[in-house]
Formats: structure tokens, sequence, C-alpha cells
């Protein structure tokens, strides 16, 4: 039985939360079909006219026989073991189906340095010299060691481009930095945070991204050791005028949460304090690319 990881996913929160009210959708058609578990259940019409949604609904004990199903499969235990994820490849030879379990990007991360180079498994790794390039995408599970002095990552995906520009900055300069991915499916969040957990033991984790509300909220959601930010002098330095013409649009109220009308610097260390009670103050927030096009200093703020 070919189970990839979208249906697997579904099984599983079915097994663990087998009374959860759900819609009708293309996966519980699957799960039917597949295991014979479940059925769908006209709900009443809201309106007049509107046409009646269907919910799918577990009989007793159908969350426990799915659940044997899954581990009888080769998935194993959903409450003990990890998705067998294989390779698209090797998949694809023993199934004569290459999309039958393996996403095409499983396990791999894109990594770059100011110096466009990678120093991983003691070796160099060195990337284009004359043609902008963002980096490299590796499988992080082939890495055994880092030979960088500092993991750096980098919340938007333009600035992978633009990494030379940082080149002299001495905390860029023996750093791997590593696009943090997307939270849209399939694009390597998950990965990332995998490889982030990995180094933490042997190296510093540092966050570059925006000044902004949610630049400094996903900073902390890494629990990271530093976060790179615009040099605080330049910026005090700077009128409302020049301060408005590095900002970006939206970069401030949207992101704050209902019923905020400030970011809490307490929350945060108090390294970061002077940023966002400036941020505070001008009711503004700066982009990662706009600060970078800027050549504005860049500083670690531990």
């Amino acid at each position: 039985m070919d189970i990839n990881k979208t249906l697997y996913d579904a099984c599983c929160k079915l097994v663990q939360f087998p009374d959860k009210v759900r819609t009708e959708s293309k996966t519980t058609e699957l799960i039917i079909d597949l295991f014979g578990v479940g059925y769908h259940k006209p709900q009443e019409r809201k309106r007049s006219g509107s046409k009646p949604k269907r919910h799918f609904i577990l009989r007793t004990g159908e969350d426990k026989k799915l659940q044997r199903l899954i581990k009888d499969e080769r998935y194993g235990d959903i409450f003990k073991d990890e998705y067998e994820v294989g390779d698209r490849v090797q998949e694809s030879f023993r199934k004569n189906k290459e999309k039958a379990i393996a996403n095409a990007s499983q396990d791999i991360v894109l990594l770059n340095s100011a110096t466009s180079q990678l120093k991983l498994n003691q070796e160099l790794i060195t990337l284009f010299q004359s043609i902008s390039c963002a980096g490299m995408e590796l499988r992080h599970k082939e890495i055994k060691s880092i030979e960088h002095d500092a993991l750096i990552i980098c919340e938007n995906f333009t600035p992978m481009y633009y990494l030379s520009k940082l080149k002299k900055n001495p905390v860029f300069t023996n750093a791997l930095v590593l696009y943090r991915g997307d939270f849209q499916k399939g694009k390597r969040a998950d990965q990332a945070n995998l490889f982030i957990d990995a180094c933490r033991s042997s190296l510093p984790v540092y966050y570059y991204g925006d000044m902004d509300p949610e630049g400094f909220s996903i900073a902390k959601s890494f629990n990271v050791d530093g976060i790179l930010l615009p040099n605080i002098a330049t910026l005090s330095a700077l009128d409302e005028d020049q301060l408005k013409n590095l900002s970006g649009e939206d970069k401030y109220f949207p992101q704050l949460t209902k019923g905020q009308h400030s970011v809490g610097a307490s929350k945060y260390p108090r390294a970061w304090h002077a940023h966002i009670n400036l941020m505070n103050q001008h009711q503004l927030g700066w982009q990662q690319e706009h600060l970078l096009g800027a050549n504005i200093d860049w500083r670690l703020y531990k």
C-alpha cells in the first residue's frame, strides 16, 4: 500500500484525535477507499439553497483499526516511530512509482556564506564568483562536520543572493548562513528546523532578519544566541524622515497582535531593547532587503 506523507499525517491525526470533527475532503475519501474506515455524514444546511457539507466520521474502534493497519505496513507505530521517508530515486526503483512516498526535497536545506565558500565535512566548496548565487541545496543528514564558527538563520530568501555585501563584517566572515525555509507546504522549513537543532551543541546560532515585530518574534522562537540588527548608533542618529525612507510599508502595526499597541521589550533579551524601543517610538519597521541595499552596518546583539 502506498501511503504518502500527507495521507500518513492525516491518519495520525485521526488516531490521536478521533473525535475531532472533519469536513469531507479528497484525503478522507482516500482513507475510506484504502482502509475501509469512516464514512461521510451529511450535515443540515445552514441556509436555504446552500450545498450541505459532509463530515467525516470514524465509527467506534476504527481509530485503533487504522493504527493497526498503518503498523502492518512498513510505517511503524504512529505513537512511537517516525514516518519512514524514503529517497525518491530508491523508492521509484522499489515501487516503480517515484511519487509513492518520498518528497523530492526531503532533508534538503539551502546554505550559503558571505565569502561564497562552504566548509563542510572537512571539504571546501567554492560557489560561483562571477554569478550571484543564493547558495547550495544540500542534504543535511549527510553533513558530518561544519568548519564554520557560527550558524546564521536568514529570514528572507532574497538576501541569500547578496551575502557577499557582508563579507567584511566579522560576524559573517566565517559563518554558515541557512535560509530558514518557508512555511508553505513542502518548502523545507521543517528541515531547516531539524538542521538548526542539530547544530546547537557545536555552534552559536544567530538570527538575521527584518527589524519589525514579526522579526523579533521569529528570532525569539528560534531561541537564538544573538540577533543581527542595524547598528543602533547609526539608526539613532537618523531623523524621522530618514528612518521613514528606510522603513518598509506595513512593517509595524499590521504585525501587532490584536489589542497590542507596541512590542513589549521586556519579553526579549535586554540587548535587543534599544532596537525595540526605537521601533516602538517611531512605529516603523525595517525590512532586511532595504537595509542591505542601503549598506547599513549590521551588528550582533546577544
